[in-house]
């Protein structure tokens, strides 16, 4: 593997959106419905809302680049609490299997530990076997579920938690 972790910048917002775009119809193909994909993207992945993310101080926003994004993560401190937040990891479905994932989720984890946060919640749709997967093999547990509504849909959430 031959990825540079990095900070995101304004000019890697394309990137992190096709990203996006590939890795919610991977994951979430079968789970959620087109049309909730497609409303969840638009909402949460307008060139403006993820801008105003990676430049935001507040908000750890890192980038996997190869000629290009090939994943992205941000993390933040979730309003002041003890506890950071994984807002978002994914990395195109291409790349699966490759140490990008984890590559990015030790760049959030030690951006959050230099902020003095030593444990990590993320949220995780339980139908998501790679996301649920994946965290479980970095030693994360699940601690909660709960329901939540996205795009209409309800689904089941996983709430997982690590320690940085």
């Amino acid at each position: 593997m031959s990825v540079e972790v990095r900070p995101a910048t304004p000019a890697d917002v394309p990137g992190i959106r096709r990203v996006a775009h590939a890795g919610w119809n991977a994951a979430y193909e079968g789970v959620l419905s087109a049309s909730t994909r497609k409303q969840c993207l638009a909402e949460w992945y307008a060139p403006t809302v993820v801008e105003r993310a990676v430049t935001d101080p507040d908000v750890s926003y890192f980038v996997a680049d190869d000629d290009g994004v090939v994943g992205y993560a941000s993390g933040d401190t979730d309003g002041g609490e003890d506890l950071g937040r994984l807002s978002s990891i994914y990395v195109h479905p291409d790349r699966w299997g490759e140490g990008v994932g984890t590559e990015l989720l030790d760049a959030v984890e030690s951006a959050l530990a230099d902020r003095g946060i030593d444990a990590v919640r993320v949220l995780v749709l339980a139908e998501n076997d790679v996301g649920v997967r994946f965290y479980r093999a970095r030693g994360y547990d699940c601690v909660d579920s709960r329901t939540a509504e996205l795009g209409g849909e309800t689904c089941t959430e996983r709430v997982f938690r690590g320690s940085v």
